[in-house]
C-alpha cells in the first residue's frame, strides 16, 4: 500500500468521524478511555506514533510488529477519592505469524454511600470494571504494519453487572525520513452498551507521529477526538541516559478552559491540568517507572509500574 493510498484511507476516516457525535456525558463504559501504562502516561498519553512496547495493545496494536521479542508489565494507579485502577499486559512476537498481546484492566471505585429516592441512607456499595484486550500486530511490509484489538468488558455497580465488547483498528507507517513514523487508530468501535438503557462506546479516533531520529531521545506528539469531548492534543518526551535512567514529560491540551475541571466559581487552567511528569530505572531486563499527573481542581494522581523484557 503506497503512503498516498493510506493517507486517503485514514483522512477519509476523520472525515466520516465528524459525524458521529454523542452528546457530553452520554457514552457508556467510559473507563475504556483511560489510560494505561506507565510509560505513556508518562508522555502525555501521546503514544499512537511510537507505540514499540506492550503497551501499544491500547494505544495502536500495529506497534507490536516493534517488539525485539517477550513483554510484560503491570502497572497499578493511584486515582481520586479512593479509586485506583491496575493493569497487566503481556506480548509475544510470533515470527512472520506477528505479534499476539494480552492485557487485563481492572478498576475500583471503592466504597459508595447509598441514598434512597427520599434522601434517606440506604447500605453503602460498590462498583468496578473489568476489560480483558486481546492484541493483534502484523507487518505488511518495512514501512507499513497493521493492528487490532479486541476487548471484552463488565461493569457492575451494587449488584447489576453488565457485559461488553468493542474493537480497535490501526495503523502504524514508518515515513521517508530516518526515525520518524506515524500511526493512526480507532477505538472502541462496538454494539451500544448499559445497564437497562443502552448507549453508544466512548469511540475515540486517534492520529500521531513520533521522532527517534536521535540517539536516546524520543519526542511524540497526538491528536485524540473522543465523540462525546473536545479534541486533545498530546506532546510528549523520553530521554535516556546511559540506558540507565529515563526521564519523561507530557502535556494534555484540551483548549484554554477545560469543561471537565470547570466548577462554580472556580476554573483551572487547562496547562495546570494537563501536565505530567514521570520517570524510571532499567537493571537488565527490568525497569521500574514512575509518573505523577496533575488534573488541576481533582488534585494529582500517581502510577508505578514494572516492566520485564526478554529479548
Amino acid at each position: 500500500m503506497s503512503a498516498k493510498k493510506l493517507l486517503i484511507i485514514v483522512f477519509s476516516v476523520i472525515i466520516t468521524a465528524s459525524f458521529i457525535y454523542a452528546e457530553q456525558g452520554t457514552t457508556a463504559a467510559v473507563f475504556l478511555k483511560l489510560e494505561q501504562g506507565v510509560r505513556p502516561i508518562s508522555m502525555g498519553a501521546a503514544f499512537t506514533g511510537l507505540a514499540d512496547d506492550v503497551n501499544a495493545i491500547q494505544y495502536n496494536p500495529a506497534g507490536l510488529t516493534q517488539l525485539p521479542g517477550f513483554e510484560i508489565s503491570f502497572m497499578h494507579s493511584v486515582w481520586f477519592q479512593g479509586i485506583f485502577y491496575d493493569n497487566l499486559a503481556l506480548a509475544y512476537p510470533f515470527g512472520d505469524a506477528g505479534t499476539f498481546g494480552l492485557s487485563v484492566v481492572y478498576v475500583n471505585s471503592g466504597t459508595i454511600k447509598g441514598w434512597d429516592e427520599f434522601g434517606v441512607a440506604t447500605s453503602d456499595f460498590s462498583a468496578s470494571d473489568i476489560g480483558v484486550n486481546l492484541g493483534y500486530g502484523t507487518q505488511l511490509s518495512k514501512e507499513l504494519s497493521l493492528g487490532v484489538t479486541m476487548k471484552m468488558f463488565s461493569e457492575m455497580i451494587a449488584t447489576e453487572n453488565a457485559f461488553g465488547f468493542a474493537g480497535d483498528l490501526a495503523v502504524l507507517y514508518k515515513l521517508p525520513v530516518t526515525g520518524l513514523q506515524a500511526g493512526f487508530m480507532v477505538q472502541n468501535l462496538g454494539p451500544k452498551f448499559g445497564f437497562g438503557e443502552a448507549f453508544m462506546l466512548p469511540i475515540t479516533f486517534r492520529l500521531g507521529v513520533a521522532y527517534k531520529g536521535v540517539k536516546n531521545l524520543a519526542v511524540t506528539m497526538d491528536y485524540s477526538q473522543a465523540i462525546e469531548t473536545n479534541g486533545i492534543l498530546a506532546m510528549g518526551m523520553e530521554y535516556w541516559y546511559k540506558n540507565l535512567v529515563v526521564l519523561r514529560l507530557g502535556y494534555q491540551y484540551q483548549g484554554m478552559f477545560d469543561k471537565n475541571y470547570y466548577y462554580q466559581n472556580y476554573a483551572g487552567p487547562a496547562i495546570l491540568a494537563g501536565f505530567v511528569v514521570g520517570g524510571g530505572l532499567k537493571l537488565d531486563m527490568y525497569e521500574i517507572d514512575y509518573a505523577y499527573k496533575q488534573y488541576g481542581v481533582l488534585g494529582s494522581t500517581h502510577r508505578v509500574g514494572l516492566t520485564v523484557s526478554v529479548k
